[in-house]
């Protein structure tokens, strides 16, 4: 019986070599979904949060305790795109996703993330649309009125009397929602809006006619509620018809792209901000470092937002337990979670009250209103 010892021997370090091996393979990753407009009009805002989340990742990757990748979809600001682009997503079974970055989609894909229960945490969707419904739909930034009314109270401060706006139906769930909320305010505070007026951005709008029926009860200010492009290219036509009137923007405008393209035309534009450009937040710092070196210019709105979420999806996904879900534990509304310029406090429905900075183009730059 002697001869079978070693034949035990071998086959028990065989089983101890496969455990070994087994528990030396890299684990699966987490994977983390974006959707985003990186083509077309609203590329600007896309490709900066993408480019937030992928930071994110690699901050997180950096920590050693778990793997993430970043699993990347673009919506084309196309409704249909956008929904497929979550499908494609739930069945990569990614923990959850970020974006989308405009209201338009976020409305268009919220019902197919609650048949998928499928968590969405968006950077920059913040139409009021979205706020107080039981979802699966949270968002770091606070709703559009927030900044809308805020806007409004500026404007007034300014002695600006008379105000007309102006409002893209291709992101209308966002445009209407800061629109009307902003002439509301304007209006309480004794301001007179003369026109409130939509538009369907694309390569086939006449700006000079738009421009004209815009100025036509010849307002103080004139308030675009569009992208950085479309907000840019519109404002330079007004100038040109009107060169004193005051012009202002919202934070979906709030881009490089937006001085890159306006140039002078939007020199002394009003534009509220989701984010502190003047941040000296440690965190900030450090972000706003690697961002530069890594892309080549500093990040707006988009990116350190995305990067927000990214990081707050994921520490939600540490602190589960036992049967909670990650919509639970971001539906807590005793947590505040650490941003890069501030906390975030979530309520139950994934709202928020985060702060609105106010800033003025000048020289060329966003520069802060104190």
């Amino acid at each position: 019986m002697a001869h079978r010892r070693p034949r035990a021997r071998w086959a028990l370090a065989i089983a101890f070599c496969v455990t070994l091996l087994a528990a030396c393979q890299p684990s699966e990753p987490v994977r983390i979904g974006f959707i985003g407009g990186l083509s077309g009009r609203v590329a600007d805002l896309g490709v900066a949060g993408r480019n937030g989340a992928q930071l994110a990742i690699e901050t997180l990757n950096a920590q050693g305790r778990t793997r993430y990748e970043l699993r990347v979809d673009d919506d084309q600001h196309d409704a249909a795109k956008a929904r497929g682009a979550v499908v494609s997503l739930a069945g990569q079974k990614v923990g959850f996703i970020v974006g989308p970055m405009t209201s338009a989609m976020a409305v268009a894909v919220v019902p197919e993330a609650n048949r998928l229960k499928l968590v969405m945490i968006s950077p920059t969707a913040n139409t009021h649309e979205l706020s107080g419904k039981d979802d699966y739909f949270f968002r770091v930034i606070a709703d559009a009125p927030t900044g809308a009314r805020q806007l409004a109270e500026t404007l007034r401060q300014r002695g600006i009397a008379s105000l007309a706006v102006l409002m893209d139906t291709k992101n209308r769930s966002y445009s209407e929602s800061f629109g009307h909320a902003c002439s509301e305010r304007f209006r309480e505070r004794g301001g007179r809006v003369t026109a409130e007026l939509n538009f369907e951005s694309g390569a086939n709008v006449d700006l000079a006619a738009l421009s004209a029926r815009l100025l036509a009860e010849k307002p103080q200010a004139v308030l675009l509620a569009s992208s950085a492009v479309d907000a840019a290219l519109i404002a330079q036509t007004l100038r040109r018809l009107s060169p004193n009137v005051g012009l202002a923007a919202t934070p979906w405008a709030a881009t490089d792209q937006l001085i890159e393209t306006g140039g002078r035309g939007v020199e002394g534009m009003l534009v509220p901000q989701a984010i502190d450009r003047e941040s000296t937040a440690p965190p900030y710092l450090d972000f706003k470092r690697r961002y530069r070196e890594r892309f080549g210019e500093d990040p707006g709105s988009g990116a350190i937002n995305a990067f927000d979420a990214v990081m707050m999806g994921a520490e939600a996904l540490r602190r589960r337990s036992g049967s909670q879900t990650l919509r639970d534990v971001l539906a807590t509304p005793s947590i505040d979670w650490p941003g890069l310029q501030h906390t975030i406090a979530l309520d139950a429905t994934g709202d928020n009250a985060t702060p609105i900075f106010m800033t003025e183009v000048r020289g060329g730059r966003f520069a802060s209103i104190r």
